[in-house]
C-alpha cells in the first residue's frame, strides 16, 4: 500500500491502472521514490541514526522505528550464531581492506 501511494504521489499514476508492468519497470519506479512520499518517510524514520533527531521524533515516528527495531531483532534472533559470526568476520575484513589493513 505504501508503495502504491508513493508511486501515485510522486509520478501521478495509479499502479493498478497501468496493467501488467514488468518487474524492471516496478523496480525503477520504486527505486526512484523520494523521501517526501509515504514510503520514503517510513524508510527515513527506520534508517535515522542521529540521536538528537531520534529524540525529537513524534509518536508516529517512534512507533514506526520501534516496530522496525523489533522486526530486525526477531530476524537476528532466528539466525544461527555461527552465521552471524561469519558475517561479522567478513564485515571486519572488508572494513580492514578499505583502510589498507590486511
Amino acid at each position: 500500500m505504501l508503495i502504491e501511494q508513493s508511486i501515485a504521489k510522486q509520478y501521478g499514476i495509479l499502479p493498478a491502472a497501468q496493467g501488467e508492468l514488468p518487474w524492471a519497470e516496478w523496480a525503477k519506479l520504486v527505486s526512484g521514490l523520494m523521501d517526501d512520499t509515504p514510503l520514503g518517510r517510513v524508510v527515513a524514520v527506520r534508517s535515522e541514526t542521529d540521536r538528537e533527531a531520534i529524540r525529537q521524533m513524534n509518536p508516529w515516528q517512534r512507533r514506526i522505528r520501534a516496530e522496525w527495531a523489533a522486526r530486525q531483532a526477531k530476524e537476528l534472533a532466528r539466525q544461527p550464531r555461527a552465521e552471524i559470526e561469519k558475517a561479522m568476520c567478513t564485515l571486519e575484513a572488508t572494513i580492514a581492506r578499505m583502510f589498507g589493513k590486511t
